[in-house]
């Protein structure tokens, strides 16, 4: 039994302590502290030092609570040795409350951060809290924070459906190839223009420089979704100070693309898709060519568009580039092509039952590519231009290549055999694009005197700058009349003088 004395020297202790440990206690940060036990007692509060961090004892279980005696809220964990931790490991944290409720910020490890260090972020983080701030919910909302993945995702949902479908393709492929993979995992609000720069430069090294151009318009469009606040949250994603860091990207100088065919290339076209076999990308491409539409909406097109008004080509909204409706004239060809693949059609049982004018391989669905049959009859269109090109030695040269393999030779075997026969072939069609189709068109409507208005309604063009790269070409019979008139003009009175019968047209 202990003395009474005895008794009266820990009681002392006991309220000496428990006084120490009240004056610590008086701060807004102490409802879930755990007080080192020192000689039985749950009293230790001290000035946090490094030399003094070092001598604290590790708990045998569990973790202990030292609350720094100067910095409200400021302390340090210490948690019992493990196995990577053999002295157990300590870390800094503050203690604060927000409506009552209390919320603790982890500083960080002591050993990665010392005393003074982490005494000066305290002093920090306090005067943020009491501005107002809550850094441990910015820090939550900040690793919870939308990544580059989720916009992506954001973009499919709010954007692509505005767009056409082959629009919407390109786009995702630009995303899922392009962006995804060099800063998909990051943070939206932490991309920096740096960032869209380096995948920009990258694709132009690449000698992609277009599709960068093409790429740094998808992700522009991508950031500035994150410059608005998503249905149903308060916030932005991206803060409007911080910008869209596509701005200010200095984008590549792009060439048109302005490929016109011949007379003779679409002759040669024409009988490279007759003896292409009748398929139903042999005769999108034919319809393509005599209505000048755009490849994805011939590839939608329904019978239903063609039968709610003969003759016209009424186009959804939703298949047009413009997103509004396009009513399209049908030149007679093309009407008597369509008439032609119905009545084919009602002769084959699985396609005659869809929509679709142009119908995939997949029962149900419309076509969907073109490129294989474009190759194959470019390439066909391009030997037979070799063989009636005007230089004869590359005429003669198909010829005799003809004669001897008892067919027309392939692209492939031609390009083989020029260089040893000293014969330099021009590229053809080798270098035209489905989409030249749609060029041609124009320029012929050009060429032959329309109007850039007419040609750009034809088109379903809503912007007339759209249209403005054929109007060198509406200048075309102008400049050629213009020539007539002077030459008469100038050879008056001379002998032999030729004479130019002038035709009015439209009463001009």
């Amino acid at each position: 039994m202990l003395k009474i004395s005895t008794l009266i020297l820990r009681a002392k202790d006991f309220y000496g302590n428990l006084r120490r440990l009240t004056a610590v206690q008086n701060t807004d940060e102490t409802l879930t502290q755990e007080p080192a036990r020192v000689e039985g007692f749950y009293v230790m509060a001290a000035k946090l030092s490094d030399k003094y961090i070092r001598s604290i004892e590790a708990p045998t279980k569990g973790a202990t609570t030292v609350w720094d005696t100067e910095i409200t809220g400021f302390g340090l964990r210490v948690f019992a040795p493990s196995r990577n931790h053999p002295t157990g490991s300590r870390s800094f944290f503050v203690n604060y409350r927000v409506d009552g409720r209390e919320k603790r910020f982890t500083i960080g490890n002591f050993g990665d951060w010392t005393a003074e260090a982490a005494r000066i972020e305290a002093k920090q983080l306090r005067q943020r809290i009491d501005r107002g701030d809550d850094p441990a919910s910015q820090r939550r909302e900040s690793r919870e924070a939308p990544t580059v993945e989720d916009l992506a995702e954001r973009y499919k949902r709010e954007h692509l459906p505005k767009k056409a479908e082959s629009s919407k393709k390109n786009d995702w492929s630009m995303i899922r190839n392009e962006i995804l993979p060099k800063i998909g995992e990051r943070k939206v609000a932490e991309i920096h223009q740096g960032d869209i720069e380096a995948i920009h430069r990258a694709l132009t090294a690449a000698g992609t420089p277009v599709r960068a151009n093409r790429v740094l318009a998808v992700a522009s469009k991508m950031f500035s979704l994150a410059l608005r606040p998503l249905e149903g949250e308060n916030t932005p994603w991206r803060d409007q100070a911080q910008g869209n860091p596509c701005r200010g990207v200095e984008r590549n100088q792009e060439e048109g693309h302005e490929r016109f065919f011949s007379e003779a290339e679409i002759a040669a076209l024409s009988d490279a898709l007759a003896a292409y076999g009748s398929t139903p990308a042999r005769d999108c491409i034919r319809f393509i060519m005599l209505t000048g539409c755009r490849p994805g909406e011939a590839m939608q097109a329904t019978w239903e568009q063609f039968d709610a008004e003969p003759g016209f080509w009424v186009k959804p909204s939703a298949h047009t580039k413009q997103r509004k409706v396009h009513r399209a004239p049908l030149g007679a060809a093309a009407i008597e092509l369509l008439e032609r693949i119905r009545a084919d059609r009602e002769k084959s049982v699985r396609r005659s039952k869809s929509e679709f004018v142009f119908p995939g391989q997949t029962h149900g669905e419309p076509l969907k590519q073109l490129r294989t049959a474009w190759e194959e009859v470019s390439t066909a269109a391009t030997v037979a231009l070799w063989a009636d090109a005007k230089d004869r030695k590359v005429a003669k040269f198909i010829a005799d290549l003809e004669s001897s393999l008892k067919r027309r030779p392939a692209l492939a075997e031609c390009k083989a055999l020029a260089p040893a026969a000293g014969v330099k072939l021009s590229a053809g069609l080798t270098d035209a694009r489905i989409y030249d189709l749609r060029h041609t068109f124009a320029s012929i409507g050009a060429g032959g005197g329309l109007s850039l208005q007419i040609i750009g309604r034809l088109l379903g063009h809503t912007q007339a700058r759209t249209t403005q790269r054929y109007a060198h070409l509406a200048d075309d019979p102008l400049r050629e009349a213009a020539a007539k008139i002077a030459a008469q003009i100038a050879g008056a009175g001379k002998p032999k003088a030729p004479v130019i019968s002038l035709v009015k047209h439209g009463g001009e």
